[in-house]
C-alpha cells in the first residue's frame, strides 16, 4: 500500500456534538495507520478564537513532526484576518481552512474573495468545505481564477457530478472523497475531474480512517492512480515534488 498523506483532520471540540476530538484520538489514527503526515487544525479557532486555536494548532504540530498546521481563517472578522494569515504563514503554516457553514457566511463573501487573494500572494493553500448542492460551483466562480491551490471537501456521491464539472473547468480546484460513498465514485472522480486532481482527506478522528482508504484499496484504478490519491496529488498540491 503507498504512504499516505492526510489533508483534512481535526482535533478538539465540537459544539455541534457532544465527543471531544482530543489530539490523543487524532494521533493514535495516525499511528495505527502509518500515515506520513496528517494536515489538521484546532476546533478551536472554528467555534471560539480564532488566533489562540491557531496557536493551539502550531504548538501540536510543534510537538508532533508527524502533523502539519492547517490554521483557520474566519472572514466575518476580516479586519484581522488578513494579519492572522500572514503571522500563521510567518510560522511556517502554508495551508488555511475555511468553515463557510459552520460560521455562517456565504461563498460570494467579499471578504472570503480579499482573504483568499491574500493567501494567493503568499503562495499558500486553502481547504474550503462545500458539501450542498452548488456550493462547489459557488466557491469555484468565487476564488477559482486566482492563482491559489483549493481542496473542495465534503463533497458526497449527491454531488459527484458537479464536483467533476468544477474540477474540469477551474485547474486550480481539487476535491477529497471522504464521503463519497457510492460505487465507481473514485474512478468517475478521477476519469473526469482529473485523476491529479482527488487528494486523500479522511476528516478524522471525526470520521472513520478506513472508509476512504477502503475505497482507495478497492478502487479500479492502477496502482500509480492509486499513489497519486493517497499521497503523490497531496504533494503537488503543496506545491512539493513527488520522489
Amino acid at each position: 500500500m503507498a504512504e499516505i498523506i492526510d489533508m483534512v483532520t481535526s482535533f478538539g471540540i465540537d459544539r455541534t456534538c457532544p465527543s471531544d476530538i482530543d489530539l490523543d484520538a487524532l494521533l493514535g489514527v495516525v499511528e495505527d495507520h502509518e500515515v506520513e503526515r496528517a494536515y489538521t487544525c484546532s476546533l478551536r479557532a472554528v467555534y471560539y478564537t480564532g488566533p489562540q486555536g491557531n496557536d493551539e494548532t502550531l504548538r501540536a504540530c510543534e510537538e508532533h513532526e508527524e502533523l502539519r498546521p492547517v490554521a483557520v481563517l474566519d472572514p466575518r472578522r476580516f479586519f484581522d484576518q488578513e494579519d492572522e494569515a500572514r503571522r500563521c504563514f510567518d510560522r511556517g503554516c502554508t495551508v488555511f481552512r475555511f468553515f463557510p457553514q459552520l460560521q455562517g457566511w456565504p461563498f460570494e463573501f467579499l471578504p472570503f474573495v480579499k482573504i483568499s487573494e491574500t493567501l494567493a500572494g503568499l503562495g499558500a493553500r486553502a481547504i474550503v468545505h462545500a458539501s450542498a448542492y452548488g456550493e462547489a460551483t459557488r466557491v469555484a466562480r468565487a476564488i477559482g481564477n486566482l492563482h491559489l491551490p483549493v481542496l473542495l471537501v465534503g463533497g458526497g456521491y449527491a454531488n459527484i457530478g458537479e464536483l467533476m464539472a468544477v474540477l474540469a473547468a477551474y485547474p486550480t480546484m481539487h476535491c477529497d472523497a471522504h464521503v463519497q460513498d457510492g460505487p465507481f465514485a473514485l474512478e468517475g472522480l478521477m476519469q473526469h475531474g482529473g485523476e491529479d486532481r482527488v487528494i486523500f482527506g479522511s476528516n478524522s478522528p471525526e470520521r472513520e480512517f478506513l472508509a476512504p482508504l477502503l475505497m482507495a484499496q478497492h478502487a479500479e484504478i492502477t496502482d500509480a492512480q492509486r499513489r497519486a490519491y493517497l499521497h503523490d496529488n497531496a504533494l503537488a498540491f503543496l506545491g512539493e515534488a513527488s520522489a
